[in-house]
């Protein structure tokens, strides 16, 4: 028996026994909305739940689950939506060139923003915007007049969220977790290159769109497997609302099986 047969079989033993640790079994929704029309982005703010699609000129708010409310910004049937923001006043939408701010009240829309490619962007409680420009690789910190900052450069961020004081930026191989000043608290590799990360209940979880599962970094990394593809993720105050990658349907998971 060689040497390169042995090996063999020790690396796949070890890959039995580590299995069970990192990937865990599908989770079973507590409840599921179908929906009448298609999204690609969700957005919990407030109690409340709104949807977008990837291109249309409204935002919908679901009031029930055969019910939503649209929020109509724009007569461009080409409307590009990235991502969005939720505030009391207005919506922030991230058209991937320019960071718009809709005043819903008055219908007045204001550009926060410029560039080649925003990524992504979010937000502070005091309506701050932090972005990510991977045209001149850089993450932005805006004041509350949209003036720059100050920047983090040389950083090439996929997607970034602001939670409990701290920002998260996902790069394509690595979480860079920064404080509200810009400075660097932590960076932890990820498993696989992703494009979306999402922060609830101090866990981190990152994905890729389409995909059936994501990870969870709570002390270690850990694999959640899902029964279906995933668009968006969102979290209530006692669930994670998962959109599928048809965009069709809301599965409703309790926080507790996390």
């Amino acid at each position: 028996m060689n040497s390169s047969y042995l090996l063999n079989i020790v690396l796949n033993s070890m890959n039995l026994v580590l299995l069970p640790l990192l990937v865990s079994y599908p989770l079973a929704a507590i409840d599921t909305i179908p929906l009448n029309r298609t999204f690609n982005l969700i957005e919990c703010y407030d109690g409340q739940l709104y949807l977008a699609p990837r291109i249309g000129q409204s935002i919908f708010s679901l009031v029930a689950p055969d019910s939503l409310d649209p929020i109509s910004f724009t007569d461009d049937i080409s409307y590009r939506i990235r991502n969005f923001k939720m505030t009391p006043f207005a919506i922030y939408i991230n058209r991937g060139k320019v960071i718009e701010k809709f005043f819903v009240a008055s219908g007045n829309k204001e550009i926060i923003y410029t560039s080649g490619d925003i990524s992504s962007f979010t937000m502070t409680p005091a309506e701050e915007v932090i972005l990510a420009d991977r045209q001149t690789r850089e993450l932005i910190f805006l004041d509350f007049t949209n003036q720059v900052k100050f920047k983090i450069e040389n950083v090439n961020v996929e997607d970034v969220v602001w939670c409990d004081t701290m920002v998260y930026a996902l790069t394509t191989s690595a979480i860079n977790q920064y404080d509200e000043h810009g400075n660097l608290i932590d960076a932890r590799p990820i498993p696989e290159q992703c494009t979306r990360i999402f922060v609830a209940d101090r866990k981190i979880f990152v994905f890729t769109e389409q995909s059936n599962y994501m990870y969870q970094l709570d002390i270690d990394w850990r694999r959640i497997e899902f029964p279906l593809t995933i668009s968006d993720i969102c979290a209530t105050n006692k669930s994670y609302i998962v959109l599928n990658g048809t965009g069709n349907i809301l599965y409703i998971y309790s926080r507790d099986d996390f």
